[in-house]
């Protein structure tokens, strides 16, 4: 097995000479013990447009073979150059900072082996880290935040020391070219049901040098690519938790309005009918139903594209409601929401074919039955495009048979 290590480097000539000689160290000792399986290892610097000396010392360090980008990129493009250039089964990448050690790129090698791992990563979140408190707390939201997302118990999103399979490359890219490169692998990971990610606790000290890291800055693009992928993988999540939303408020406006004289629910429940102050009131109410419901059949559908494309073949229990919702079901739903809608306006309709106008009584029953059929139609429409992703799949679950 060949095993590339990928530094990446920006400015970093006081930690780099160091970084390399510890490598290339862990390269001749602890890689090769027995039962790793190692058998080459290569060490590839990355210098990203540099305008010190990080390229020239670099290159004075005998067994190290230097990339340079002729201006600065980011931090995950200078990764994702290393990878195109090595010739690794497995590769590593390891900041340039000194922070890591690269001896412990053997144990998350032994721990890929052990249980079968796509990708292994060093954990900084523990009481021996040396990361600063802010860094701390920013990891720990992270964390939160995937695990929520992912039902995983993931310690350390935004790692930078970890090793993964080449093969595994196709599942996790494309990878952006910034230092959120790392939580958008961890996502991608976590998500994939195809893929295996592990962790152990690493030792981490304080850096050489002044960070690139802008904890704002940053902050929020670590936050903004751990939704964007998440959104990629369990849409359902996302538009089901607006839904909700939705549906809650129109209970409110209902039911619960603070500071109204009479909330309409209670009041048609006690009087038998809705005042004509009450019309806005119920009007939102219907608005945000139909809202929630119009999101609730998009995010199905759109669960059932996304599981198509990423080819998950085992739902978790949220993805598997939505993708037995889409189809027949809504279909049928949709009709009966449009029959209810019908119904509940007999009179509305008796009355107008009887007399030309509708009375000011019944304005409550156009609202409530429109509100029905819009969102039957919705469902129907749904359900249809529900059934082409069905189709398709069973397609492309055939040509797969046949390849195989």
């Amino acid at each position: 097995m060949i095993f590339s290590i990928v530094i990446p480097a920006y400015n970093e000539e006081r930690a780099v000479q160091d970084i390399l000689r510890r490598c290339l160290a862990a390269a001749q000792k602890e890689l090769k013990e027995p039962g790793l399986g190692v058998d080459e290892v290569e060490v590839i610097l990355v210098n990203d447009g540099s305008r010190d000396a990080t390229s020239k010392l670099a290159r004075e360090v005998a067994g190290v073979r230097v990339i340079d980008h002729p201006k600065n990129r980011g931090y995950g493009a200078a990764i994702k150059t290393g990878f195109e250039n090595a010739k690794g089964d497995w590769l590593g990448f390891i900041d340039c900072d000194g922070t890591c050690d690269p001896r412990f790129f053997a144990e998350l090698i032994g721990l890929a082996k052990r249980e079968h791992l796509d990708i292994a990563c060093g954990s900084r979140m523990h009481s021996a880290s040396r990361m600063p408190p802010v860094r701390v707390l920013g990891n720990w939201l992270y964390r939160t935040l995937v695990n929520i997302l992912a039902g995983t118990s993931v310690t350390d999103v935004a790692s930078g020391m970890r090793i993964l399979k080449r093969a595994s490359l196709p599942r996790i890219y494309p990878l952006p070219d910034g230092m959120n490169l790392t939580p958008a692998m961890s996502v991608r990971a976590v998500l994939d049901q195809r893929l295996r990610i592990g962790e152990l606790p690493m030792p981490y000290e304080e850096r050489v040098g002044r960070s690139k890291l802008s904890v704002v800055k940053d902050g929020f693009r670590f936050l903004g690519v751990i939704l964007d992928t998440a959104v990629t993988y369990r849409p359902v999540f996302f538009f089901w938790t607006f839904a909700a939303i939705a549906a809650a408020l129109a209970l409110w406006a209902l039911a619960f309005t603070w500071g109204a004289p009479a909330a309409p629910l209670p009041y048609y429940l006690q009087h038998g009918r809705l005042e004509d102050w009450m019309f806005f009131r119920v009007a939102l109410a219907a608005l945000l139903l139909a809202t929630g419901a119009f999101l609730v059949a998009l995010g199905a559908v759109t669960q059932s594209l996304t599981s198509l494309i990423n080819r998950d073949e085992t739902p978790r229990t949220l993805e598997a409601l939505a993708d037995s919702i889409v189809g027949r079901r809504y279909l049928g739903w949709g009709a009966a929401l449009l029959a209810l809608g019908v119904f509940l306006n007999r009179r509305t309709l008796e009355a107008y074919v009887s007399t030309g106008h509708i009375p000011n009584d019944y304005w409550v029953f156009p609202l409530v039955g429109g509100l029905c059929a819009l969102v039957g139609l919705e469902f129907v429409a749904f359900g249809l495009v529900g059934r082409v992703v069905r189709l398709l799949a069973e397609r492309e679950r055939a040509r797969d048979a046949l390849k195989s």
